[in-house]
């Protein structure tokens, strides 16, 4: 039995002209390179005002006393070299990538960019430009993941293009499960080690565990058994060869674990959802995605699950 693949169809690359912009670019780039999807590359203006001060005489006016649309032209040309100068100089002038000049807050704009344009994965620096402590992950990067419908890739840049090692976290949720099928599809288009890891929450201990404990047998041990079955099912029902799927259980805290694990592997890309076993609507359950985000050199790739709705 072979991986059961998936493919991405409309990527949105947000970029404010940044060496971590770019970065995400070129892991656009590569993940069209593997299988052919759409790439359109967004730059959000946040500072009206800023963008007003520089533009012509003529365009000033327009904006004032007429109906704005040359003004509108005259930024979306700007705005529009700028993508293709970096699109020809990470050579994929030949993917037909499309451009996108959006006004206002990134993050925002983003979002309704994806609504508006049915994209199923938005890939983003993990930094930027100007205004470097708003832009700093902790801001636009996690209101993506936080909010943003589609899939969110956050390319960080010492671990562009192919991965070598692929880590993904599962809690044995729906959401959780969506996320490892996407990780053992990029780890098989990259010929990459697949690792999978689950972590038993150390402030989560099941009731139903507790009250099945036999006598005298640590209750370290019978959660670590019984995580460990829950694993073994886990990963036989999933569509691809089980020498494929290195295994791993923990036990502690969440990110914690999962930063730590995928520092020693030496993972290129973490895989997970972001709502987990609580089902909550819209809760990222316990910001771990996030924290993760915010500790791991690595590259992420946060999954929303079915139906998720985004609150802007």
């Amino acid at each position: 039995m072979t991986t059961a693949q998936f493919s991405y169809q409309r990527v949105l690359v947000a970029t404010d002209f940044s060496p971590h912009a770019e970065a995400a670019l070129k892991q656009a780039v590569w993940l069209s390179r593997q299988s052919p999807l759409q790439i359109t590359l967004a730059h959000a203006y946040p500072d009206l005002r800023q963008v007003v001060h520089h533009a012509s005489v003529k365009a000033k006016i327009d904006l004032l006393k007429g109906e704005g649309k040359e003004f509108e032209a005259e930024v979306r040309k700007e705005s529009e070299a700028k993508m293709r100068k970096i699109v020809a100089g990470v050579d994929a002038s030949d993917l037909g990538v499309k451009y996108l000049t959006l006004l206002g807050d990134p993050s925002v704009e983003v979002i309704h960019a994806v609504q508006s344009g049915g994209f199923d994965l938005v890939m983003s620096g993990s930094r930027g430009l100007g205004q470097w402590k708003k832009f700093f992950v902790g801001s636009t990067s996690k209101r993506l993941i936080r909010q943003c419908p589609a899939d969110v890739w956050i390319v960080k840049a010492e671990h562009v293009g192919e991965p070598k090692v692929v880590l993904a976290a599962t809690d044995f949720s729906e959401a959780s499960r969506k996320a490892v099928l996407r990780g053992m599809s990029i780890a098989h288009q990259a010929h990459a080690e697949f690792h999978l890891l689950h972590v038993i929450d150390s402030n989560d201990v099941p009731d139903d565990i507790v009250e099945h404990i036999p006598n005298g047998s640590s209750l370290r041990e019978e959660i670590n058994a019984e995580a460990a079955r829950h694993l073994e099912v886990f990963i036989a029902s999933l569509p691809t060869d089980l020498a494929a799927v290195q295994s791993h259980q923990s036990y502690g805290n969440p990110w914690m674990e999962i930063s730590r694990t995928a520092d020693h592997l030496h993972a290129d890309l973490i895989v997970m959802g972001t709502i987990g076993r609580s089902g909550i609507t819209g809760l990222l359950l316990g910001n771990t995605a996030e924290r993760v985000l915010d500790t791991c050199d690595c590259s992420i790739l946060t999954i929303k699950p079915e139906g998720f709705v985004t609150p802007v």
